[in-house]
């Protein structure tokens, strides 16, 4: 006995069936890029393939002993079936990650920092005030190879016109030579070490491939189609 399909009696109840999973479509792709973007708890294994977590890890790889802050420093804003986009960014709470991460991503010119306490204090002498100071390796670093607000305090607090510790730091252009502007720490035998050396910029290089690792995890979990779905990263919505 055969098995027979009355296509006519069975057509309305298909239209009807595709229509209402046609309008669930956008709902589920917003699902899809959330849980590839985040992960979900909805979705096992989702978080340790998401983009954040390739980011989290790939920025071991990039930058230079990377604070857990750092590697979780980024965030992303949720894909709405209306707009199926979601946005991948650094954090900004509780403070600015984008400051240190952002310009190893882009690159670009590195801003003033710590550097206005120095070349704008009162006894700085031939230095211009926008100057951007790089440290030397007479500067103490801690373990992530970051210069902490300690150390700079502490050289400040040590600027003056003695010859002694806790008095010994010099800002400006030493006389005779053609050593550069800078902040210089007198030492024994009228030997000067240089902590910073002025430039007149400096900048930073694009060493971070955030978007292509973003995108290739996003990819293992969906395919990205123009006009379909988008996954900026760094851009406002």
């Amino acid at each position: 006995m055969g098995i027979r399909l009355n296509i006519k009696s069975e057509l309305p109840t298909a239209i009807k069936w595709t229509n209402q999973h046609t309008k669930q479509l956008p709902f589920s792709i917003a699902q899809a890029i959330n849980a590839s973007v985040q992960g979900s708890k909805f979705i096992a294994g989702s978080k340790q393939k998401s983009a954040l977590n390739r980011l989290a890890g790939s920025s071991r790889r990039y930058l230079d002993r990377p604070k857990k802050q750092t590697q979780k420093g980024f965030r992303a804003t949720v894909a709405r079936k209306a707009t199926l986009t979601s946005v991948i960014m650094t954090k900004d709470r509780p403070y600015n990650m984008g400051r240190y991460i952002d310009q190893n991503i882009f690159g670009g010119d590195r801003k003033q920092k710590y550097d206005a306490l120095f070349v704008k204090h009162s006894t700085a002498t031939n230095i211009q005030g926008n100057s951007v100071l790089v440290p030397t390796q007479a500067v103490k670093r801690d373990r992530y190879g970051n210069i902490t607000k300690s150390t700079i305090n502490k050289i400040i607090t040590a600027v003056g016109t003695k010859n002694v510790k806790g008095n010994n730091i010099f800002i400006g252009k030493p006389k005779g030579g053609n050593r550069p502007a800078g902040v210089y720490r007198r030492e024994s035998g009228n030997k000067l070490s240089a902590l910073f050396i002025a430039q007149p910029n400096a900048s930073y290089s694009a060493i971070f491939p955030a978007k292509k690792e973003a995108e290739d995890a996003i990819d293992k979990v969906i395919k990205r189609e123009d006009n379909i779905v988008k996954v900026n990263f760094g851009e406002t919505q």
